[in-house]
């Protein structure tokens, strides 16, 4: 399991970085912010999806013939102890950087949760605005705006300070920042995904903004406030805070709100993006001559689970045993088919034609005719003994021939 979760959170994370780089470079600048924030949005399932996806390069291939695949389908996968071991450590250095991102996000929705219930709350409309002691900065979170309003603050101060806050509530902000803490939290070991964040959360801000001032509020105060709620501590990090984004780069954005965006046109630039890293797998395909069962005897193999060390000393053992067989039976087989060639006997499981156990019944006459040649010159008489003996096998070999030939001749009407 090791590997495969290994490769998976790799590719993941170059989704998530492609998409932060694309955002920096041809989107960010962009005035369409809810194209932005879509865009944005929209990448984070996708990129958890997409390595899932049992998808192949058209133009990538690796030919392999099917011997080289079946061979090394065949090969047992004994995996190195350190390689295991490596793999092993960072998994549980993963998991426990996920636990403590995870711990972080609770802890911070009880100190939320702590926070509402130790101070006054009032209803405006739909909205519970919890009025904070202490001087912090004023945020949101969902139906839920923590501020801290003192006895000399201006009232349209105040009036400004909720128009921004209820833009985020209104277009669900805070379940964003949530979903972006639970991607952080699993890819909490990649470096572009903290930008990623505040990539989206910027976005939060200029949507804010640009509401804040079609409200009519007007644009030199309400980015006199901005600097003005510079001051004070950042309290919690996943929470909607006005002073969020960096002051100069949220008034370079409100002096280009009126300009016509153009993000949806350059988002369609993001499409061969997705479909190369969607594509970058080569496919793997057999080279000519292979058949259907040679598919599916390698993918048979390859289901076959690993095989330990002393499982592969057997399988070796077993291999060498069988192939000493075989090479003493294809032996004893070259042996055997020479002897009979020598008297031109034919194995039982052939059949010759006619014409060619005439041929070697001829062959066995001229041959039985010499050693009746030789035995009557022969003088010494062991040596004719053996003569007579092998005179005797060929005379009844000639007959057994004679029988065949009978046997294989049409039967007459």
């Amino acid at each position: 399991m090791g590997a495969p979760l290994i490769d998976y959170l790799f590719k993941v994370a170059v989704y998530l970085g492609a998409t932060y780089l694309f955002y920096r470079y041809l989107l960010r600048d962009d005035v369409n912010f809810l194209g932005n924030r879509l865009f944005l949005l929209f990448m984070l399932p996708l990129s958890f999806l997409l390595p899932l996806a049992p998808l192949q390069s058209p133009f990538r291939a690796l030919t392999f013939s099917a011997e080289a695949l079946s061979a090394a389908a065949a090969l047992p996968m004994v995996e190195a102890p350190a390689a295991s071991l490596f793999g092993s450590i960072i998994l549980v250095l993963y998991w426990t950087g996920v636990a403590l991102f995870m711990l972080r996000i609770l802890f911070h929705l009880f100190h939320l949760y702590r926070l509402q219930h130790r101070h006054p709350r009032e209803q405006l409309h739909n909205i519970t605005l919890v009025r904070v002691a202490a001087p912090i900065p004023p945020f949101s979170f969902f139906n839920r705006i923590f501020l801290h309003t003192p006895k000399n603050s201006d009232a349209r101060e105040i009036e400004q300070i909720i128009s921004h806050e209820s833009v985020h509530i209104r277009q669900l902000h805070s379940l964003d920042i949530l979903v972006m803490e639970v991607v952080v939290a699993l890819q909490w070991f990649n470096p572009l995904v903290w930008f990623y964040r505040k990539a989206l959360k910027e976005t939060h801000e200029y949507l804010a903004d640009r509401e804040v001032i079609a409200q009519g509020f007007n644009a030199d105060g309400y980015s006199l406030l901005l600097f003005e709620q510079q001051f004070g501590a950042k309290l919690f990090e996943f929470a909607s805070h006005l002073k969020q984004s960096q002051i100069k780069r949220r008034m370079f954005m409100m002096n280009r709100m009126n300009k016509a965006g153009k993000a949806p046109y350059k988002i369609i630039l993001a499409l061969p993006l997705i479909a190369l890293l969607a594509l970058a797998e080569p496919r793997l395909i057999l080279a000519q001559g292979a058949t259907a069962d040679d598919k599916k005897e390698v993918a048979q193999k390859q289901d076959k689970p690993a095989m330990s060390e002393q499982e592969l000393k057997e399988f070796q053992i077993k291999f060498e045993e069988k192939e000493k067989i075989k090479q003493d039976l294809d032996t004893f087989y070259k042996k055997r088919q020479a002897c009979l060639s020598q008297y031109g006997i034919t194995p039982e499981n052939e059949k010759p034609s006619k014409e060619e156990l005439e041929k070697k019944l001829q062959a066995v006459h001229e041959k039985r005719l010499k050693l009746k040649q030789l035995a009557a010159e022969e003088k010494d008489q062991e040596k004719v003994k053996e003569l007579k003996l092998k005179f005797e096998e060929l005379v009844k070999l000639e007959e057994k021939l004679k029988s065949k030939i009978e046997e294989s001749s049409p039967e007459r009407p």
